[in-house]
């Protein structure tokens, strides 16, 4: 193990949102000082990370993103719309998000009315 791995601080005890709070504060200096314990972070601190940092979405854990974290990030965060074309999306997500996540969403996005399923179009 080298030296500089050693030397980085342990945030395994710590909870999502100080884990979270370390990164949006200055990425850089956290993923230099730390071992920064990707598992730990919840889908809410995760829209927070990503809406801030995009290129962090491959470090996320998407089966903590619940529908309304979804919500908020494409909120923000339109672009992420991209990773929301799988089967299970295609077949399942979009249909999850009720009437006010819809509100919530187009309010923001508009554009992203063409992924409404057909039965929930107003």
């Amino acid at each position: 193990m080298s030296d500089e791995i050693k030397s980085k601080w342990d945030t395994s005890h710590l909870a999502s949102a100080d884990i979270a709070d370390l990164i949006l504060e200055d990425y850089e200096t956290a993923n230099r000082e730390y071992n920064l314990s990707w598992k730990r972070i919840n889908g809410e601190d995760w829209v927070r990370i990503l809406t801030k940092y995009p290129q962090l979405a491959d470090e996320c854990d998407w089966s903590e993103v619940t529908n309304l974290d979804w919500v908020e990030l494409l909120r923000e965060r339109p672009e992420f719309v991209e990773l929301c074309t799988d089967e299970y999306w295609k077949s399942q997500m979009w249909k999850l998000l009720d009437e006010c996540d819809w509100s919530r969403l187009l309010e923001a996005q508009p554009q992203l009315a063409k992924y409404r399923p057909q039965t929930q179009q107003a």
